[in-house]
């Protein structure tokens, strides 16, 4: 160990980080899950641009991805206790997932002025996305410096990821059946 590096982390502390990491990794997989929901949809309707129907199902999915963004925020922030250790890496996503909402905010108004015919202001959603990214990219360098110090093997990482990702594909959290899209379809403030 070097003159300023920080010790290592082992005994029960170590298990509160572990028991933390993987709460984190999934509500991260819940949050990619998500995303790539709204991906496909794009995907699948990019085609269709001009088609009201297309618009519809495009504003449905990107009301879902913000209601999905609230609800990783939430669960972000009852992911506890923090170990001290994980302090870094907690702060670093917190910003990520407020970039995220910000984000998904931006791109259900756009895809929402989109489907009245309107032409959207794509620069605040731009400039969000790559808020987000470099949010992003900064908590995943968080996470590898937070892995370094614990100093387990990459098979327990593996292993955590693994039930992260499965907890994820067994998720059963829906949006709300009336979430802002609907509303403003339906007339309701």
């Amino acid at each position: 160990m070097g003159l300023f590096s920080k010790p290592k982390i082992g005994g029960d502390e170590l298990q509160r980080c572990l028991a933390y990491y993987e709460a984190k990794l999934k509500v991260t997989a819940f949050q990619t899950k998500e995303a790539d929901l709204f991906n496909n949809e794009l995907v699948k309707y990019r085609t269709s641009k001009k088609s009201p129907l297309a618009a519809s199902e495009v504003c449905d999915a990107a009301n879902r991805l913000v209601q999905a963004a609230h609800e990783v925020k939430r669960r972000h922030e009852g992911t506890k206790p923090v170990p001290n250790a994980a302090l870094a890496t907690h702060y670093a996503w917190h910003i990520t997932v407020l970039c995220n909402t910000a984000w998904a905010e931006a791109t259900l108004q756009t895809m929402e002025a989109l489907a009245n015919g309107w032409t959207p202001y794509y620069a605040d959603v731009q400039q969000l996305a790559g808020k987000f990214q470099l949010a992003q990219h900064e908590a995943e360098r968080e996470d590898k410096k937070f892995l370094r110090r614990l100093e387990i093997k990459t098979d327990a990482i593996a292993e955590i990821i693994s039930r992260s990702i499965d907890a994820a594909a067994t998720d059963n959290w829906q949006p709300s059946l009336r979430g802002l899209w609907q509303n403003a379809k339906a007339g309701i403030p």
